[in-house]
């Protein structure tokens, strides 16, 4: 293998980009998956984790470096799988611009990124692309072998796709077949081992061609219950930038009857981050990988539940040092299953308060400074 991805925050200067901010973290002047659905039958039991290092009490003038993966080291990014592909109506509701959009793809697609992630980029947006196992070209998005993409039949559309990322020169998340440990895919298309094989195929490809700007980000569910398929499914820490789960309180839907109860934003997010940090080494995963929660959000629990459920996700945020980047789930999966913000005030009104806290209000600064992070790194050389 030739390269492979900065382990974590760069070390070495030269793969970070360092500067001094005035005032990081300003509060704005005005205040204005479709599968993620599916568990395990049984509700996990959850674990506060303890408490680490805390943004509260830093000084205003502080040094930020942004590494060419995208990891802050000053705050989170703030973004949204938005509802009907389009994030717009979201921004404008809550106040503020989505720091990272996420878009979904298929494999057979050739043109991704598309005339809506380009336009995204242009705009100033990170975008995070699902690439999903599925033909997006054929009616019903059928599911494909992982098997197929082993054997290579897929190899044509795969390197029109780096390509188009490449061509972009900015750094760009990608993910392959997200939640792969979900009971609707678990061995459902392959087994754990092809989907490890398929991982590293693709990524093989991009690389050789020349898409150095795609950023990994492997995700899985988060659920307790399916912590234990986690190492089979693996890629290896030359494979995975970022770790990726979902952070759902499912309260009152009709696709999980067996949810009792209320889990808080940190009841979700706790057991996968405890487990990585505690179980990660032992199965070859690096706990120092920034983390992602690719996908957060709740169901109606009531007005001040449902507000306070967002609103207290910085505060969570800054006890988990290692997630740098959230992302909302701003759809719905059935009438009764509804996480769309714009369909709740108080999920609105949550939303935006947690957006307004600087922790996840990174200067434009920072961001300016991130999309030259990879550029820079060109000229350093071979990542070992």
């Amino acid at each position: 293998m030739d390269r492979g991805p900065v382990r974590g925050m760069a070390a070495a200067g030269a793969l970070a980009v360092a500067l001094t901010v005035t005032g990081v973290g300003d509060a704005p002047e005005s205040a204005t998956g479709p599968e993620s659905a599916t568990g395990p039958d049984e509700r996990p039991v959850h674990r506060s984790a303890p408490p680490t290092a805390s943004f509260l009490g830093m000084p205003a003038e502080l040094a930020c470096t942004v590494s060419d993966i995208l990891e802050p080291s000053c705050g989170v990014w703030w973004g949204a799988s938005p509802y009907r592909d389009d994030v717009e109506p979201l921004e404008s509701a809550v106040g503020r611009d989505m720091d990272i959009v996420y878009t979904w793809r298929g494999i057979d697609q050739a043109h991704v990124p598309g005339e809506r992630e380009r336009r995204m980029v242009a705009e100033g947006r990170f975008v995070h692309t699902n690439i999903e196992a599925r033909r997006f070209e054929r009616q019903g998005h059928p599911a494909i072998d992982y098997a197929d993409i082993i054997a290579g039949r897929f190899d044509d559309s795969l390197r029109a796709q780096a390509r188009g990322i490449a061509e972009l020169g900015v750094p760009y998340f990608v993910t392959f077949d997200h939640e792969a440990d979900g009971n609707q895919r678990y061995n459902n298309r392959g087994t754990p081992e092809e989907f490890v094989r398929s991982w590293r195929h693709i990524v093989d490809l991009y690389r050789r061609e020349g898409a150095d700007n795609a950023i990994w980000v492997w995700n899985v569910t988060g659920w307790e219950g399916n912590l234990d398929r986690l190492p089979g499914l693996w890629p290896g820490n030359d494979y995975v930038d970022w770790i990726s789960w979902e952070a759902y309180n499912m309260t009152h839907c009709d696709t999980m009857p067996h949810w009792d109860g209320v889990d808080s934003f940190e009841e979700a997010l706790a057991p996968a981050y405890e487990w990585i940090q505690r179980e990660g080494p032992r199965h070859g995963i690096d706990p120092d990988k920034p983390v992602m929660i690719g996908e957060m959000g709740t169901t109606d629990i009531g007005p001040r539940e449902t507000l306070r459920w967002y609103a207290d996700i910085p505060r969570v945020l800054r006890e988990y040092e290692r997630v740098r980047a959230v992302k909302v789930w701003d759809n719905k999966v059935s009438s009764g299953c509804d996480f769309r913000i714009g369909a709740n005030r108080f999920a609105r009104q949550g939303f935006e308060m947690a957006g307004r806290d600087p922790y996840v209000n990174l200067p434009d600064r920072v961001r300016r400074l991130a999309e030259y992070a990879h550029g820079r790194d060109q000229g350093v050389g071979d990542h070992d």
